[in-house]
C-alpha cells in the first residue's frame, strides 16, 4: 500500500484565538496589539453561539463594524480584522 501524502508548504502567518470579538477585556478579538500583528494573519473566534474566522488586512483602515471589520483597540494604524467565514449554532 502506497500513501500519499500532500505538503502545502510552510505558513508564516500567525494564528490568534478569541473568545469574543470586541470589548477590549483579556480574550477578545480587539484586544490583541495591533504591534504584534502582520498581514495576512489568522483568527478563529469561538463563542457561545459562532465560530468566526479572520484575516488580518494590515492596509485596510476602513471602520469598525463588527462581526465584519474588527479594529484592534490599541496600536491598530490601519490593521483590521476582517471576517472570512461564520458559523452560527
Amino acid at each position: 500500500m502506497t500513501l500519499l501524502t500532500v505538503h502545502h508548504g510552510f505558513d508564516p502567518h500567525s494564528w490568534y484565538p478569541a473568545s469574543g470579538l470586541t470589548g477590549g477585556t483579556p480574550g477578545t478579538l480587539d484586544s490583541i496589539d495591533g504591534n504584534l500583528l502582520n498581514d495576512g494573519d489568522r483568527s478563529i473566534v469561538i463563542t457561545d453561539s459562532s465560530v468566526y474566522f479572520y484575516i488580518l488586512n494590515a492596509s485596510s483602515g476602513t471602520s469598525e463594524s463588527s462581526p465584519d471589520t474588527i479594529s484592534p483597540d490599541t496600536n491598530a494604524g490601519d490593521k483590521r480584522w476582517e471576517l472570512v467565514q461564520m458559523i452560527s449554532s
